[in-house]
């Protein structure tokens, strides 16, 4: 049986304990004063220099009671704040590494929450609990490299299955337990947080060295005492109820614009735990049905509102002044993520999060130490650049064919993203088949118009005439069957582009309507293709709208107009449509 710890940590000795610690932190200060360590930049001089040096170590302890979860997904908060301190520095040849002259007081202001400590024999929640974790990985690596130790100091006590009980841990506390290291050459820090474990890794030239030994154990583990599970709730250091926000582990849903096929799958998944993250209130006089998920609870419902506003303000801005408005909309989106992942509770080790701000909830390193699944609501960046490209080859005139480019960072941390997720979630078919085992198909959902049986004569182009769009071939077909097409979209190519073709804008009466053609190259979301399905009309679309197989529409390869000239040809001749 483990002795109780009352005494020991009592008000008196706790008192005595935190007087030493602020002597012993000025003594630091003065020391530091004396003999100042540099702080090393973010740089990229050795970004792809040779491994020296790689540790690995696991997140979660799937021993942890609830209550100890809770802490741990503290810790991995107070893990995601510290690498963004060291992730990328390049320390000089010679120098020394200072753990806390990169990480900084963790007491004020830089959002460390509750984790878990070893004070006095017991482990005990404290702010910034857990950054020994990322200081003991340093520790093994800088071994491993065979760096000169200039300062380390090891755990009072060895926890079983811990770094302490083979000697290779480094305890660190603010700021007069520190962890010191130099190269004779200079490295790189690269740290990355995926939902299970700790990756440290040290780039550099140095010279090649053994590999460490960890098959002997060097320290006993010795049994220690848990303020939530040995029972003295007498004890000073014991936690008082709700000590943090939440009693279990739960998911945040991080929304944006509604899908009607994302919101029933959310509404099917959620839990009553779980929170909610969306751009505007979807509650109360002023909703906007755009964001109001029918699984939103009021009281763990979060929005990021002022992001929202300026998002829209800068995109109606963008419109008006003629901008490029995909290089606009990937500005305000990093707004709304950044606005997003500040309300991520702690306790959250789940996300589903919608694909536009994936890439910068990635950036900013809340992804770290979770699971994640993606509303998927487009291609890749990568591949919806390649296709690009690809259509730019064949229509190197098009100006809309340079919209939708993303800068090189951004497609890389969208791709790391997409590899590190659990599912990718998404009605578009193409898009799930790049995924394979880790796609969940939803179905698309047809409006509820209901089956008309009166048909129209007339045909329709449901896209502005656009290249990524198929406006070239809707154009070529015009002129070569001589037939006369109803238009949705306002936006062209370039001015004049429709020239001798005879046109018409399409009003939304559907009545007219007998054939939709829609040889598009990139489409998300089709939902005027869908319109037509449930009302009985037949299509002619390509593979890039991602629909399954509904029996009236007719799916060909992109840029294959032979094929949908066919296609077309025999619409027309089974049916009298206006031509």
């Amino acid at each position: 049986m483990i002795e109780p710890k009352v005494e020991r940590h009592g008000i008196l000795r706790t008192g005595i304990l935190k007087l030493k610690i602020l002597l012993l932190c000025v003594g630091r200060i003065f020391r530091n004063l004396r003999n100042p360590v540099e702080k090393f930049a973010v740089k990229f001089d050795l970004a792809f220099a040779p491994v020296i040096a790689l540790s690995e170590s696991n997140l979660w302890n799937p021993l942890d009671t609830d209550e100890n979860r809770i802490l741990t997904a503290g810790k991995i908060a107070n893990l995601r704040i510290a690498v963004r301190s060291l992730n990328g520095i390049e320390v000089r040849a010679g120098q020394i590494f200072s753990f806390w002259r990169h990480i900084g007081n963790p007491n004020f202001g830089k959002g460390f929450v509750l984790g878990r400590e070893i004070r006095e024999g017991c482990i005990v929640p404290t702010i910034a609990g857990g950054l020994c974790q990322l200081s003991n990985a340093l520790y093994e690596a800088a071994l491993q490299a065979d760096f000169e130790i200039v300062e380390r100091h090891r755990h009072s006590v060895a926890v079983a299955g811990s770094a302490a009980e083979y000697d290779r841990d480094a305890t660190v506390k603010w700021n007069y337990v520190d962890l010191r290291f130099r190269s004779n050459e200079a490295f790189r820090i690269e740290i990355e947080l995926t939902h299970n474990k700790l990756l440290l890794s040290f780039r550099g030239h140095c010279r090649a060295h053994a590999a460490v030994d960890l098959s002997k154990t060097f320290r006993r583990p010795t049994p220690l005492n848990d303020c939530y599970s040995c029972g003295n709730a007498a004890c000073y250091k014991h936690p008082k109820p709700g000590i943090m926000r939440g009693n279990r582990l739960a998911t945040t849903f991080v929304l944006d614009a509604k899908w009607p096929e994302f919101d029933n799958y959310v509404q099917g998944v959620a839990a009553p735990e779980d929170y909610f993250i969306v751009p505007w209130k979807p509650f109360g006089p002023l909703h906007s049905k755009r964001y109001r998920w029918s699984a939103c609870e009021p009281k763990r419902t979060y929005t990021t509102t002022i992001a929202y506003i300026r998002r829209y303000l800068k995109l109606r801005q963008s419109v008006a002044r003629g901008n490029n408005i995909f290089s606009t909309s990937l500005d305000v989106d990093r707004m709304i993520a950044q606005a997003a992942a500040r309300r991520i509770p702690v306790t959250s080790s789940r996300l589903v999060v919608a694909q536009n701000l994936l890439p910068f909830l990635f950036e900013a390193g809340v992804l770290g130490g979770r699971e994640f699944d993606v509303l998927m609501t487009r291609l890749p960046f990568e591949a919806l650049q390649a296709r690009l490209d690809e259509l730019l080859r064949k229509y190197p005139g098009s100006p809309t064919l340079n919209d939708f480019r993303a800068p090189v960072s951004l497609i890389e941390a969208e791709n790391r993203a997409l590899t590190q997720a659990r599912r990718i979630i998404t009605p578009h078919a193409e898009v799930g088949a790049m995924f394979q085992n880790k796609a969940h198909k939803l179905d698309w959902i047809l409006p509820r118009n209901g089956i008309r049986f009166a048909r129209g004569l007339k045909i329709l182009f449901p896209a502005s005439a656009v290249a990524r769009k198929g406006c070239y071939e809707m154009k070529q077909l015009a002129a070569e069957l001589n037939l006369t097409l109803v238009v949705a979209g306002g936006a062209v190519d370039y001015s004049g582009f429709w020239g001798e073709t005879r046109i018409e804008n399409f009003n939304g009466n559907w009545d007219d309507i007998g054939l939709v053609i829609y040889p598009a190259y990139i489409e998300h979301q089709p939902r005027r293709i869908l319109q037509a399905v449930s009302k009985g009309i037949p299509v002619i679309t390509t593979r890039a709208c991602g629909l399954n197989n509904f029996p009236q529409v007719q799916i060909l390869e992109s840029g294959d107009y032979p094929a949908l000239k066919a296609a077309v040809k025999s619409r027309l001749v089974s049916a009298e449509l206006a031509v």
